[in-house]
């Protein structure tokens, strides 16, 4: 009765400890590597037909000049199966010690549980734990990108749209066309590639948008629109 309530009243505590890179398994940096990889290296890797990927770890020997990293490579602890349902719930690592962490993997993400969940309640509260340390990560990063997203945008729309060069041909087709000559005053120097419809106002670098304007014409058009 009495281990009963003390389950009941227990606080979880749950960690993100590390996260999934392709075939690396990359911890937290305030999370010592050998510690996870004590709890790794001692569990059986699974004995399904079907196993999932076999991940690593990079472990750093020494320290100053003379440290090394060394990789370890873990067997599969996972099935298929079992790495599928991690993307909508918690799969958890089989208990290596007794009252001690207990290892959980959702959405390419390693926790830990502290103490072992002990009954059903203390499981579902562990994976609801999970699911919401998970979950505000994404909402951060979907919230930090659509705030880089507007930010860029809004300098985007301030700079105006980008200028393409006339292309050559174009201006070759233009020169011919418009005779070498300002079609406003029909001056033969000085002359200037002109945007009929400005690239501002949406414009493009056709030949039926270009027309050969000197100088003094093209300041005083500005970016109106010609007629």
């Amino acid at each position: 009765m009495w281990r009963r309530l003390r389950d009941r009243i227990m606080v979880l505590r749950v960690k993100q400890i590390a996260a999934i890179a392709g075939e690396e398994i990359i911890t937290s940096p305030d999370r010592k590597t050998g510690d996870l990889l004590a709890i790794l290296t001692n569990l059986e890797g699974t004995n399904d037909p079907r196993p999932g990927p076999a991940w690593k770890i990079n472990v750093t020997v020494g320290e100053g000049l003379a440290a090394r990293i060394i990789t370890i490579d873990l067997p599969p602890l996972f099935s298929s199966e079992e790495i599928h349902s991690s993307t909508t719930a918690p799969v958890f690592l089989p208990e290596v010690n007794d009252g001690g962490v207990q290892l959980a993997l959702f959405r390419e993400r390693i926790f830990s549980v502290e103490p072992v969940p002990r009954n059903i309640s203390m499981r579902e509260e562990a994976a609801l734990r999970i699911k919401r340390q998970a979950y505000a990560q994404d909402a951060e990063i979907a919230s930090l990108r659509s705030y880089v997203a507007n930010v860029e945008a809004a300098i985007s729309y301030q700079s105006g749209p980008k200028r393409e060069p006339i292309p050559d041909d174009v201006k070759m087709l233009v020169w011919s066309r418009d005779g070498g000559a300002c079609t406003r005053c029909s001056a033969k120097s000085d002359l200037h590639f002109d945007h009929i419809i400005p690239v501002a106002k949406g414009g493009s670098s056709i030949a039926e948008n270009i027309q050969l304007l000197c100088k003094p014409c093209n300041l005083r058009k500005s970016d109106k629109i010609a007629f």
